[in-house]
């Protein structure tokens, strides 16, 4: 799955020269938390609420009834200037590590210098949910197979049999020992039934039927 297909398009930006009280009225009328800071349609840095909050906690308190000094500062005084970005041709999984091993919010996407899109955690979150399609009613198991292919495909031949369909499927290897762990959405509500018949063919299925 590749980031143009899953980034926000288009997103709201500011400018280095921007007030700090006019990010944070974009931030909270668009319900968004990362600000790309654009020169034209080149970005030059990001802004993140946690910026505005960090300054906001920097500055002299403001007499009573007069704004916040730190509303009043520029995005250029706060903005991050060393940004890592995505083209729309990178895959989600690019960005998924990335956004985990450096703890950032989100990744501007570029198309050469141009800003075309931003992609968030919660839009990672949203691909990982729509390609288990976690939304849809089914039966959620795990099974320990032997690295074979010959194996998996029987598998999923039973479950033809058994009329429980696979809506998806992801194979990984198995943590501290041989072989890997196919894990399944199937489309059925006989947990119960299908579970037993899999460990009958001599499948291992560990846990319960897990239906959601």
């Amino acid at each position: 799955m590749l980031v143009g297909r899953r980034m926000t398009k288009d997103p709201r930006t500011v400018s280095p020269e921007d007030t700090l009280s006019l990010a944070a009225d974009i931030m909270q009328e668009s319900r968004i938390n990362h600000l790309p800071v654009v020169e034209g349609e080149r970005l030059v840095g990001i802004l993140s609420d946690t910026d505005l909050r960090n300054a906001s906690l920097a500055s002299a308190p403001a007499p009573a009834g007069e704004e916040s000094t730190g509303r009043g500062r520029r995005v250029r005084e706060v903005m991050k200037t060393e940004v890592w970005s995505l083209t729309p041709e990178d895959s989600v999984e690019d960005a998924l590590l990335i956004i985990r091993r450096k703890k950032f919010g989100a990744l501007p996407v570029l198309s050469g210098d141009r800003l075309v899109g931003i992609i968030t955690k919660i839009d990672l979150l949203n691909a990982v949910i729509d390609v288990l399609n976690l939304d849809d009613v089914g039966l959620r198991i795990e099974v320990h197979l032997p690295r074979n292919l010959a194996r998996f495909e029987a598998l999923i031949a039973d479950l033809d049999r058994l009329s429980a369909r696979v809506h998806s499927c992801i194979i990984t290897p198995r943590k501290g020992a041989e072989g890997m762990v196919a894990l399944l959405r199937l489309d059925t509500i006989e947990g119960p039934r299908v579970i037993a018949a899999l460990r009958a063919q001599g499948y291992e299925v560990p846990g319960k039927a897990d239906l959601s």
